[in-house]
């Protein structure tokens, strides 16, 4: 498996989704508190060592094979993810200034890039 198929695969890992979804929750609720270096710490680092722990030492082959790994491969474009990572900050920048709605709205962003083939096929 290459690099590249490793670093698509491993975002469906589910320790990789709780680090992701676990430290966006206690980040925003840091930031909200204006605990920017702790908030900051807590959302960045722990889903950074998880991936690259996982990228490098987890065996991705049952989650290429897997239904949602063809679904990764069709639809998670860099573009998607890059949308998703905006949404993450989004509602990270919105929990400073204590705009709930900025901070649902990014979670939407999140919610709809990874159920972008879904509404694409709902759309046709």
């Amino acid at each position: 498996m290459t690099m590249r198929e490793r670093v698509l695969y491993h975002q469906i890992h589910p320790l990789k989704l709780f680090a992701d979804f676990s430290s966006a929750i206690i980040a925003i609720d840091l930031l909200w508190q204006h605990a920017l270096v702790s908030g900051l710490i807590i959302g960045l680092l722990p889903p950074m060592l998880v991936s690259f722990a996982i990228i490098q030492e987890v065996d991705l082959e049952r989650y290429r094979r897997s239904g949602m790994g063809a679904y990764l491969r069709r639809y998670m474009t860099p573009t998607v993810q890059a949308l998703r990572l905006f949404g993450a900050l989004i509602a990270l920048y919105a929990s400073w200034y204590h705009v709930p709605a900025g901070i649902i709205g990014g979670f939407a962003l999140v919610a709809a890039c990874w159920s972008y083939g879904i509404l694409r096929a709902w759309a046709r």
